[in-house]
């Protein structure tokens, strides 16, 4: 992954501080991103997707190894880029259909900190684009392009989605924790017991 100079760090920290979203061009160098597009296409032949509440037309997954890996894999630039130390909680991902809708909302506390990045745009079709609002500011419209990322207070700032055009946009979302935070320990691997697990630790099942 690019390395950036400690001014951009800094620089990038602050904005985040301030506006609690950071926008990454390319945040997913080309190779990562050219295996994701296949690890895709190997879930959807093998039948692995399920579907959501919150988005039910849609394909769906979530704590995948194979993309918490992923997350695991770009935690401490996101850390970098956030300017504090982060905890995994887990990934999740979901190809959206045509007609699909993701209503207004914010995550609950295991997306302390959440990234969404734009993994595969149909032909011929715009970018992928949702909307944020931060506490107490205006609606930001944020377009990426395949590899582009958005990190966001995910508890904290409302975001969302208008109605899908086209079937096929994929978006994968990474969720994290601060290590110095108030879900930490708490909300590690999201109550599972290690990352690429779907079993909860006894504590969260009782």
């Amino acid at each position: 992954m690019r390395r950036y100079s400690r001014a951009f760090y800094t620089r990038a920290a602050r904005k985040f501080r301030v506006n609690r979203y950071l926008f990454v061009r390319g945040l997913l160098p080309a190779a990562i991103l050219e295996y994701l597009k296949v690890y895709y296409s190997i879930l959807l032949s093998t039948n692995s997707f399920t579907r959501d509440t919150q988005c039910p037309s849609s394909l769906s997954l979530g704590g995948d190894p194979g993309l918490d890996s992923v997350l695991e894999w770009v935690r401490p630039e996101i850390g970098r880029l956030v300017g504090f130390e982060l905890a995994p909680a887990y990934s999740y991902t979901r190809q959206y259909a045509k007609g699909e809708l993701l209503k207004r909302h914010v995550d609950r506390a295991s997306c302390e900190i959440s990234v969404t990045v734009s993994i595969k745009i149909p032909d011929r079709a715009a970018a992928s684009v949702v909307y944020l609002r931060p506490p107490n500011g205006r609606a930001t419209k944020i377009a990426m392009r395949e590899g582009d990322g958005c990190i966001y207070a995910g508890a904290e700032i409302e975001h969302w989605r208008d109605r899908f055009r086209v079937d096929g946009y994929i978006q994968l979302f990474l969720h994290f924790i601060s290590k110095s935070g108030r879900y930490y320990p708490d909300y590690l691997f999201d109550g599972r017991q290690f990352l690429g697990s779907t079993r909860l630790t006894a504590e969260k099942k009782a």
